[in-house]
């Protein structure tokens, strides 16, 4: 009597990963649009990201309870020319871009409106992005400091890129 040969799986075809990757996309453009209606289109997605917050008085960084997909998006603009102050900046329909982290611990995500820093009447008090060797930093309108850690560093490194161009590039 003959072993039958065991069969493996067939392999996927690249077909077959180009219309998982769009269902993917479509899927994450559809969960974000539930948060935000005006999400425009998705720029860029990373399937892990842990979200820190620096807190001053201890001078380190405190993990806070927010892991999951990382989406950068623009957003529909109804809104041109210089915009108010950031401490006034409240209207959400002021950001151009948006940053969130779809949240597999809780039911609350962590979001961050971006908007380009020129538009700003004081660019100072606008956001900042730097990369380090472990963390994205983000500083917010409202001066909080947040440190996006995402294991790829390559993935890192352009998703600094595609914030920094968020708020140091020319918007629409």
């Amino acid at each position: 009597m003959a072993k039958k040969k065991a069969q493996s799986p067939p392999e996927e075809t690249i077909d077959e990963q180009k219309t998982l990757e769009i269902y993917k996309q479509a899927l994450t453009f559809n969960v974000i649009a539930k948060y935000d209606p005006l999400i425009d289109q998705l720029v860029h997605l990373t399937s892990y990201c842990v979200v820190y917050r620096f807190d001053p008085d201890q001078n380190d960084w405190v993990k806070l309870d927010f892991q999951g997909p990382l989406a950068i998006y623009s957003r529909k603009s109804e809104v041109s020319g210089p915009t108010p102050a950031p401490q006034i900046v409240q209207n959400d329909q002021l950001y151009t871009s948006g940053l969130i982290v779809l949240n597999r611990i809780k039911p609350e995500n962590f979001s961050i409106g971006l908007i380009s820093n020129k538009q700003l009447t004081d660019p100072e008090d606008g956001i900042i992005v730097e990369n380090t060797e472990k963390l994205i930093i983000v500083r917010d309108l409202s001066q909080q400091t947040y440190g996006l850690w995402i294991f790829d560093a390559a993935d890192r490194d352009y998703i600094c890129e595609i914030l920094k161009y968020c708020i140091e590039g020319e918007q629409k």
